[in-house]
């Protein structure tokens, strides 16, 4: 029998699921409530699901029951108006709510609000700075629906910017665009674009790595994956992109609407009602797994300032790291999960571990995850 070192056993692994990786264990979770029909824009935040309808709704944030999917506020933006919100993102501190639909491609008042997230959690009614902006490359605005390349319905926060995913009607390409998020009028620069064949309606960002939904023009919805292990640089699109078509899932006619992320390698996606030439569908929330977010960031982070010491190891290792932990497993190299530890623990036990080779997942205040290879004697 060959003998295989524990460093080629690990890579093998790691190799063989990346490799394997696709979209699993899609389901649909729950019925969203009638007040979000139209539902645009999708968040998780501390256990809740954040959403909004798109145009002609009052500025309203609905937050529901992760696990029910029942209303349990209404957050009313009271300085803001909703011309056409299509999607939601945020940074440590803020929410970003997108009212940059534009599918006549005639709007000159392109916005983003920024809230407080202090504000949000603690109140039903916010105010908002406003983002103003308006496409580097856009000269005409004459009205032309359902024509023009300059409808977005698609936002992240990526690296201290805000980038906008275009929903290109006229070439069925997305431009990515970058804007400061500070507040004032900004000129949105182009930086990437890609050949979708479809139209973007929404977008997050998980460990580096992008997942964008979107329809096809056979009404069929989609995702698209953009990898973290990808050229360095602004051009997101530059070393290619990968697209899975959701017709096993969900088949002819879902309007995909939003999607973000809950979990490392977990992600939620809406779906809003349809209801025309006697074809209907209620407005549902879906779940599903992508572990491409898990492993590729595994190999990102390595370089992330965290060490663990010693290791190999007879027993107790001990974590520092420049950034808070929230929480410290350990899995076996075929992805069972062994023992939690309490996020504040700097030194964990594993002496009750068979000799072999383990991978220590950590999990980071900011959301980021770290996977370590450790060797216990």
């Amino acid at each position: 029998m060959k003998i295989t070192s524990p460093s080629l056993i690990l890579l093998l692994f790691l190799n063989s699921f990346l490799g394997q990786s696709q979209i699993t264990s899609f389901r649909e979770k729950f019925e969203l409530p009638e007040v979000v029909k139209e539902t645009s824009g999708l968040l998780f935040i501390d256990g809740k699901i954040i959403t909004h309808n798109d145009s002609g709704d009052d500025a309203n944030l609905y937050e529901l029951d992760s696990l029910s999917g029942n209303l349990q506020r209404t957050i009313n933006i009271t300085n803001a108006t909703n011309i056409d919100w299509e999607d939601i993102t945020k940074d440590e501190n803020h929410l970003y709510i997108g009212d940059f639909g534009n599918n006549n491609g005639n709007r000159t008042n392109l916005r983003i609000y920024k809230i407080l997230k202090s504000d949000f959690k603690n109140n039903n009614a916010v105010t908002a700075e406003i983002i103003s902006f308006s496409y580097e490359d856009q000269t005409d605005f004459t009205s032309r629906p359902n024509a023009t390349n300059f409808d977005a319905e698609a936002i992240v926060f990526h690296e201290n910017s805000l980038l906008i995913f275009t929903k290109n009607w006229i070439d069925l390409k997305t431009n990515v665009y970058k804007i400061p998020t500070t507040i004032g009028n900004h000129k949105a620069v182009k930086i990437s674009s890609a050949n979708v064949a479809g139209l973007i309606t929404g977008a997050t960002v998980q460990n580096n790595n992008f997942l964008l939904c979107g329809i096809d023009t056979s009404a069929i919805p989609f995702l698209v994956y953009i990898s973290s292990n990808r050229a360095p640089g602004d051009d997101i699109f530059k070393s290619g992109f990968q697209k899975y078509s959701l017709f096993n899932e969900l088949g002819f006619g879902n309007q995909v609407e939003g999607i973000t992320s809950f979990d490392n390698g977990r992600f939620y996606i809406s779906r809003e009602a349809v209801n025309q030439n006697n074809f209907s569908l209620k407005q549902k929330l879906f779940e599903f797994r992508d572990d491409r977010a898990i492993l590729l960031s595994a190999v990102k982070n390595d370089f992330e300032n965290l060490t663990i010491s010693p290791n190999p190891t007879f027993g107790n290792i001990t974590i520092q790291s420049n950034k808070e932990i929230r929480s410290i497993s350990t899995y076996t190299i075929l992805g069972e999960k062994l023992m939690v530890f309490n996020s504040h623990q700097k030194e964990i036990k594993i002496s009750n571990l068979s000799k072999g080779i383990y991978l220590l997942r950590i999990q980071l205040d900011n959301q980021e995850v770290i996977i370590k290879k450790i060797i216990k004697y």
